[in-house]
């Protein structure tokens, strides 16, 4: 594997070793929280350093020998295989990955650079790919830290150690199967039709995947997770043939942990006094999806106002009140406004403005005529998860859209003939 050493050992925040056959016992992965991290840490008052760091476009810098010096990444407060404080420090090496730890994906780059830098340090150091031996930063310091949020070191072993998978065979080269695979790479992961995941997901028709490769640990059970349009699905860690449903979860404790992991991954504020949250989280669970976005103020056509918060698969708001105090307990559906046979005139108001406000977030004019958007409505597909894309397979072109419920797509020269990839086979 090939490191840029433009930085190596330059930074005064490490500790010389007393001898330079040190063979690391194991890893522990971070994000930066920031950018310009290799300068950053160049600053002697910063008091931290690292010793691998993977840039946003994939590229590896070696930036402290582990073999010579010990780089300060973990702190005080940090336990891991029986060392604690800055012992891990000593015998673990410390890979940081570039990103604002704010939820947002690490690049598909990143993501092939950390897979490679693991193989790496298996093949010279003969550190096993499993989670006995790579850490999130986060799970070494609960409670103090929360990096990695950008990637999930659960997924990232997920790619290489295949021991503890179902056998995956190659993905068949059908317009089913590579198509879904589109799909899943924009949810920053690749559909593995062996894998337990993407059957129970195809199976039970829980819509387009939104996020892949999460992991989160409550009640002293490690669970890896992945989100879809319709509801977010996890197994009890090595447990693969054991699928749970969030909307099925009956321990609240384990619910509420999943949805502040989800909202978090997804770049949105888990705030569970918030009535929008306890409106959904209560038993019987509303299936609304999961969140697009905070909260925020609309204002419809007819100047009325309103709290909202869009979800992939519904929409709830609270009327503002014009004078006095508005009711912050009273939550509403969209939902309830388009099954409703003769909506009034502020309701068709509202449900126009909700549905701009959808795919405004796609950077695309709502207009119900359009071929894609009227098969939308029709199926109950949701919130639109990416504009309109092009895709060839077998020397043809094709244009699809992914919504929450399902992918849309149609010949590029018959964009009217529009069809569902749910019923579309592998």
């Amino acid at each position: 594997m090939q490191f840029d050493t433009s930085y190596l050992n330059k930074t005064p925040n490490k500790t010389a070793r007393n001898t330079t056959s040190f063979k690391p016992e194991f890893v522990i992965l971070h994000e930066t929280a920031g950018y310009g991290s290799l300068e950053w840490n160049l600053r002697p008052e910063v008091r931290s350093s690292y010793n691998y760091l993977i840039a946003r476009d994939g590229k590896t810098y070696h930036y402290v020998n582990e073999k010579s010096y010990i780089a300060w990444h973990a702190g005080v407060r940090s336990w891991a295989r029986g060392y604690s404080g800055g012992e891990i420090n000593v015998y673990a090496i410390g890979v940081e990955v570039e990103g604002p730890n704010d939820g947002t994906p690490i690049t598909t780059a990143q993501t092939k650079a950390l897979v490679e830098l693991i193989r790496y340090f298996r093949d010279t150091y003969a550190i096993p790919i499993n989670r006995d031996y790579f850490f999130a930063h986060s799970t070494v310091a609960p409670g103090y830290k929360d990096d990695p949020r950008g990637y999930s070191v659960e997924y990232t072993l997920k790619l290489l150690d295949e021991s503890s998978l179902p056998s995956t065979g190659p993905r068949p080269n059908t317009l089913g199967a590579q198509l879904r695979n589109e799909v899943y790479k924009l949810a920053k992961g690749e559909y593995r039709p062996d894998w337990m995941f993407h059957q129970y997901a195809f199976k039970n028709k829980l819509g387009s995947p939104i996020r892949v490769g999460m992991d989160f640990s409550v009640k002293g059970v490690r669970y890896t997770g992945e989100v879809y349009g319709r509801d977010v699905i996890i197994s009890p860690y090595n447990q693969w043939d054991i699928v749970l449903r969030a909307n099925d979860l009956t321990d609240q404790d384990v619910y509420n942990a999943l949805m502040q992991f989800t909202y978090g991954a997804l770049g949105v504020d888990y705030r569970p006094d918030q009535a929008f949250y306890q409106f959904i989280s209560r038993p019987p669970r509303k299936l609304v999806g999961v969140p697009l976005g905070n909260s925020s103020r609309l204002q419809a056509g007819d100047g009325a106002a309103y709290a909202a918060q869009l979800f992939s698969l519904d929409a709830l708001y609270t009327p503002i009140a014009a004078t006095g105090t508005t009711n912050w307990s009273v939550v509403k559906q969209l939902s309830a406004i388009v099954a409703a046979q003769n909506a009034s005139a502020a309701d068709a108001a509202l449900r126009e403005t909700i549905n701009r406000a959808m795919y405004s977030r796609i950077n695309t004019s709502f207009d119900a005529k359009l071929p894609f958007i009227k098969k939308a409505l029709e199926a109950n597909l949701g919130a639109p998860l990416s504009s309109q894309r092009r895709w060839s397979y077998r020397n043809n072109e094709y244009l699809y859209v992914v919504y929450a419920g399902d992918t849309l797509f149609a010949l590029a020269n018959k964009p009217a003939e529009v069809r569902l990839l749910s019923e579309q086979a592998d």
